[in-house]
């Protein structure tokens, strides 16, 4: 009868084992760390910046800051009249309408000044008014005017005419809009060098019409007198933007009824959408200094020259 016998083996273990049995071990040690570790100090944000991001409708990502008090004072939108006064700042970017118009239109003198961004607008509406048809007689007579210079108007206008005409008809010293630079008067100038006022009648009708597409309004009218404290001026020209001129002229508001509408849109609330010649904007206010600034693409901020500030930003 053969034996036989039976040969014990040991049990085998992978080296690949070890290797998990490290990296497991790695793993649940840095997690114990992570969740006992001390709480790190919050990095400090940017001088005037809050560094809370809120994302609005349709994923417009802004940032909370805080603007300087002369950011209520300052930009296209800034209110201006009898009430309201005009802030002089120590400095004003001004361009000089006769070195820069375009050729489809006169101006009085070399001393006629602009915004830069109220004069390219000019330049573009005259030139479209041209294009269309309009003849080469529209003359601007006035753009910005200092305080010295409306003050000598107005007692000028007062001795002429009766202090209750110049009342009406020309802002007091610190009221005017042409501090701002955001102004223009239209007067006519034809070929025999003789010249009309400006109603903004026949053809010129077209650019009663049409200056919203340009960013202009016609700032004062009969019917709103009571609001503006001026009486009808259809040669006056006020430069507000393409997107707020839009909304005034469909909505029929003055500028005051225009910055009182402004305050009912928010970032985090309702805002206002417009659609105009110059793409789609969303539009929004905020009190006070603190405003919600996008944090990338084109936007603009202005003050209202009362309480706060509006922020106009391109979505399309």
């Amino acid at each position: 009868m053969r034996s036989s016998s039976r040969r014990r083996r040991g049990v085998y273990i992978p080296p690949m084992f070890f290797v998990l049995l490290v990296l497991a071990g790695a793993l649940i040690l840095c997690a114990w760390f992570f969740f006992h570790r001390a709480p790190s100090q919050p990095a400090q944000p940017r001088q005037n910046t809050v560094s809370t991001r809120q994302t609005g409708r349709d994923g417009i990502a802004c940032v909370r800051t805080e603007l300087g008090e002369e950011a209520v004072y300052t930009g296209d939108l800034i209110l201006v009249n009898n009430w309201i006064l005009y802030h002089f700042p120590e400095e004003q970017p001004l361009s000089c309408v006769f070195d820069e118009k375009s050729d489809s239109y006169f101006v009085r003198d070399k001393e006629v000044f602009l915004s830069p961004a109220a004069l390219e607008a000019l330049n573009d509406m005259m030139d479209a008014f041209q294009a269309q048809g309009g003849s080469k007689t529209v003359n601007v007579v006035a753009g910005y005017r200092t305080r010295e210079v409306q003050q000598h108007l107005f007692e000028q206008s007062a001795e002429i005419n009766g202090q209750d005409h110049a009342r009406r008809f020309v802002a007091q010293p610190g009221g005017s809009e042409h501090h701002t630079g955001l102004v223009v008067d239209f007067s006519l100038f034809f070929e025999d060098g003789s010249s009309a006022e400006y109603q903004g009648t026949g053809e010129y009708a077209w650019i009663n019409q049409n200056c919203q597409d340009y960013g202009w309004v016609v700032r004062y009218d009969t019917a709103k007198e009571a609001l503006t404290g001026i009486g009808d001026e259809p040669w006056h020209f006020r430069y507000v933007g393409v997107p707020h001129a839009t909304v005034m002229a469909e909505k029929n508001l003055c500028l005051e009824e225009y910055i009182d509408y402004l305050k009912e849109f928010s970032y985090n609330g309702r805002r206002l959408t417009v659609d105009c010649a110059g793409g789609t904007y969303e539009i929004w206010y905020c009190p006070g200094t603190t405003a919600y600034l996008p944090e990338s693409g084109e936007y603009t901020v202005s003050g209202n020259n009362v309480d706060g500030v509006i922020i106009t930003c391109m979505v399309e």
